[in-house]
């Protein structure tokens, strides 16, 4: 015999809702006031120093980043909830019955999807925007970065060294953010499967049929890895920053099989993410696709590391000096310049080993 649990909510007395409406009022203002009173300290002292203007810029941009992040991060996560809610709406519970522990139980599903999805999605937004609005610095870097036209280019992707400075910066962490976006609606995606699931079981005693939402699934699983494309693309660039044992930069290995292994493993990861959007286009979708779908970027990623081992072991290894030579020449170049030391003229100085007795006097001053 089925639990059931009812959904509806009891009647409140009008003290008990005035009382949680007035404590979320005093913490408001509590938090509100201790923020308001760091940025009148801030306010003073930029005052006194004449930078006024500084801290209502930094003020805009500060507040911009975490309006922006915190809407966005809402929109995409309560639509990708509405979307796979719809996807998933032929296979949800109609009469409000899943399966926990081996027993049918009935809950009200709908009321209680429609209150955590736009509150769960609520959270997450504000949680995401004020980790965003500590990052404003790289955010605010690479909207005013200078342009530079004749700067300094890197030997082997051939991109400026403002690029290094202020773009890849921004791009590693808007990146991130669309990464935790990807793995978030993957959840929500498994979250509305395993509810699909325990219907299916329960329609399976009663000899009928309930899909799962695969289709939703799909789209949650095409997203992520065209995230994952972005992230291996931008990889490519941080190879020039990583330190290694002799020097910091791109290796022999990097140059010749890293740099051009990671396109192909980003272009079999947008081959797999093409192949769950068909999955999920198709009239019966199902999880053996998905499994392809992750096939070509697994096996390009392991391919890559093996080559890019053997490589290392038996090509560089045996005459490593000879093969890091270039690599190690643009790495001295790049620190010599770094540190201004290609300003510097050589020039030959005879050197004289006697010393006579008139150069003293003669070289009082030195």
């Amino acid at each position: 015999m089925p639990i059931s649990i009812d959904g509806s909510r009891p009647h409140q007395p009008r003290s008990s809702k005035r009382f949680f409406i007035i404590l979320a009022i005093l913490a408001a203002v509590a938090f509100g006031c201790r923020a308001a009173l760091w940025y009148y300290v801030d306010l003073l002292w930029f005052s006194s120093l004449g930078y006024v203007a500084v801290f209502w810029k930094i003020l805009g941009l500060r507040w911009g980043v975490f309006s922006a992040f915190t809407l966005a991060t809402f929109l995409i996560l309560y639509g990708a909830f509405l979307a796979l809610k719809r996807a998933s709406f032929s296979s949800l519970p109609t009469s409000h019955t899943i399966l926990i522990g081996g027993q049918p139980v009935t809950l009200p599903i709908d009321g209680v999807l429609r209150v955590i999805g736009p509150g769960l999605a609520f959270f997450i937004a504000l949680a995401t925007g004020a980790g965003m609005m500590a990052e404003w610095p790289t955010l605010a870097l690479y909207l005013y970065a200078p342009h530079c036209a004749n700067g300094t280019f890197d030997p082997i992707l051939g991109r400026s060294l403002n690029f290094y400075l202020f773009t890849l910066p921004a791009w590693q962490l808007v990146s991130g953010w669309l990464l935790f976006l990807a793995v978030m609606v993957c959840a929500l995606a498994v979250f509305f499967v395993l509810i699909s699931g325990g219907t299916r079981v329960l329609a399976e005693r009663q000899n009928s049929y309930v899909p799962l939402p695969w289709r939703g699934v799909s789209f949650a699983f095409a997203f992520l890895l065209l995230v994952l494309a972005a992230q291996m693309y931008i990889g490519r660039f941080e190879l020039l920053l990583e330190a290694h044992t002799v020097f910091s930069g791109v290796t022999y290995a990097d140059a010749h099989v890293m740099l051009g292994g990671m396109l192909f493993v980003c272009a079999a990861l947008l081959l797999g993410a093409g192949i769950a959007v068909g999955n999920a286009l198709t009239v019966l979708p199902g999880g053996r696709r998905l499994a392809i779908a992750v096939l070509p970027a697994v096996i390009c990623y392991v391919a890559l590391q093996l080559a890019s081992w053997y490589v290392a072991s038996f090509i560089v290894k045996p005459n490593e000096l000879v093969r890091e030579q270039p690599f190690i020449a643009h790495n001295i170049e790049f620190t010599r310049q770094a540190f201004g030391l290609d300003r510097f003229t050589q020039r030959e100085f005879p050197a004289e080993t006697t010393v006579e007795a008139a150069d003293a006097a003669n070289n009082q001053a030195t």
